[in-house]
């Protein structure tokens, strides 16, 4: 076993190949959901691709992780088979010293050019518009064949950085098939519908406006705009798109067909427009970013290449016909679970939830005055030595966040993470106090970083209380009730925005003075 999918663990299968083609996976349910799947759904999704048309079934292969076959232990459901993740969406990430291969999720796009920069991501608009192209076709599709995706979220849409860029869809257990769902629906954090909970999941309505803010955020490099104005460089016809696909009203969106034409249109302007570099520079492509990393910055130069990695913009190889399965409809898959052993790594990120959006460091400004920076005196030294052993503290409770999230959007323990939450709360309120009892006045800007701080912990706090409200809430009434999207939900959010503001100006007058007096260097993640 190597990972875990939504709702519980992939394992590769050896030796098996979907229509002679295609390596297999097998994701086993975890016990919870295993209680909330509806089979007879499950054995629909495995049963599309023998009633469809020979392209149709291909495309549902080429383009997502689709079910293949019922896994059955002593009679009982267990799992499903599916396609494993292809290469070419499984590439390095430059880290500090290193590389590391993970999956391409589009997380890692929704990012400043400095954060890509310094992590071989580099990419200009000729690639983000024709992945948006490549995506709007492959939903377009999906939805001609009665499918919705649903929880359209950056980290179960990946890419690859072929001269043509490529999208490929996990998760497909949970899409809809004709209004039809084998799992509850669940929205990421931040990538909810606006309709609240008069709007209903997982529709072609609601994949469009969570496909608009896939187009805002990969324009605008950002986590969390929704901001309209960022598509405006993509061109008027794109740009009334986004305006149209961000209505409240579902009936008031563009379908994912209207978009592929001024997609189309766009991809072609770009491309004739002088360009400083390539859309991929030669080297390693993207992947998952550790937990926790540093505060984006030019990559240091002793990170040392994979080898063996082909150049990203090779030209992409030929595709074969795929003979069409001989499942025919009404009857599933079944496989004894014997099989099973290696994961094929398909993951899930949970989002983070002090900042649900997992983008990079804030900038780090000078705080020094005067011609240069000024070395640190005994007194700064020894307030910062302080600040930064409770900083550590501080880092230590964070990282408890981000499971309790998963724990509730998966509908795995809400109860436990209802607790994870309250002791976070604690851990923070610990921490606070520790912070308002020093003294920041020797250091650049002290009394502004001691507020901003101060500020960062009262907010945390506050959005930790409300997730551990929200979380038994959901404990009480149920992942499908109103619960799931209430009011403590949204008072979390709104209480993480406001701490990640304040965090991300405390590490802004922070990370100058640590570089010179040794302390580390945060990420506002890390606080």
């Amino acid at each position: 076993m190597l990972g875990s999918g939504g709702q519980g663990t992939v394992h590769a299968v050896p030796n098996r190949l979907i229509d002679g083609r295609w390596p297999v996976a097998y994701k086993e349910y975890d016990r919870t959901t295993l209680g909330r799947v509806d089979r007879p759904v499950l054995e629909r999704l495995v049963e599309l691709p023998g009633r469809l048309a020979e392209a149709d079934a291909r495309l549902l292969h080429e383009r997502t992780a689709w079910p293949v076959a019922v896994v059955e232990r002593g009679g009982r459901l267990a799992g499903f088979l599916m396609r494993q993740v292809p290469p070419v969406f499984d590439t390095p990430l430059r880290l500090t010293t290193r590389y590391v291969q993970k999956l391409a999720q589009v997380q890692l796009l929704l990012n400043t050019d400095d954060y890509l920069a310094a992590r071989d991501l580099a990419i200009d608009d000729v690639f983000r518009l024709g992945f948006l192209l490549d995506t709007a076709r492959a939903m377009a599709d999906f939805h001609r064949l009665g499918l919705a995706v649903g929880d359209l979220s950056p980290n179960n849409l990946l890419f690859s950085r072929e001269t043509v860029p490529r999208c490929f869809f996990l998760d497909c257990d949970a899409m809809r098939l004709d209004g039809a769902s084998a799992l509850p629906q669940i929205e990421t954090t931040d990538w909810e519908v606006p309709g609240g909970q008069g709007e209903e999941l997982t529709t072609p309505a609601s994949d469009a406006y969570k496909f608009t803010l896939l187009c805002v955020r990969l324009l605008a490099g950002d986590q969390s705009t929704r901001d309209a104005a960022a598509a405006q460089r993509a061109g008027a016809d794109v740009h009334e798109l986004v305006d149209r696909g961000l209505d409240r009203a579902p009936t008031s969106r563009p379908s994912l067909a209207e978009w592929i034409g001024p997609l189309q249109r766009a991809v072609e302007a770009a491309r004739a427009q002088p360009r400083i570099s390539a859309t991929v520079p030669p080297g390693p492509g993207p992947g998952v970013p550790d937990a926790a990393p540093t505060a984006a910055g030019p990559p240091p130069s002793r990170a040392t290449r994979p080898p063996g990695r082909p150049a990203p913009t090779r030209p992409p190889t030929a595709t074969r016909p795929v003979t069409r399965s001989p499942r025919r409809a009404g009857t599933a898959g079944k496989v004894a679970l014997a099989v099973v052993l290696l994961l094929c790594g398909v993951t899930r990120i949970s989002s983070c939830v002090d900042d649900p959006h997992s983008g990079p460091a804030a900038d780090e400004r000078s705080t020094m005055s005067g011609d240069g920076p000024r070395q640190p005196s005994t007194a700064s030294r020894d307030q910062a030595a302080v600040l930064a052993e409770i900083l550590a503290r501080s880092k230590q409770d964070r990282r408890t966040i981000a499971p309790a999230v998963e724990k509730v959007t998966r509908c795995l323990d809400p109860t436990g993470a209802a607790a994870d939450f309250r002791q976070a709360g604690a851990g923070r309120r610990e921490v606070l106090s520790r912070v308002t009892a020093i003294e920041t006045d020797q250091l650049p800007r002290g009394a502004e970083l001691h507020a901003n701080l101060v500020s960062a912990l009262r907010h945390s706090a506050a959005a930790d209380d409300a997730y551990a409200r929200w979380a038994s809430a959901v404990a009480r009434h149920g992942c499908g009730s109103s619960a799931m999207r209430g009011t403590d939900r949204r008072t979390g959010d709104r209480e993480s925005r406001a701490a990640t503001a304040a965090k991300q100006r405390f590490v802004a007058l922070w990370n100058p003075f640590a570089r010179q007096s040794g302390h580390p260097v945060l990420s506002y993640r890390d606080i």
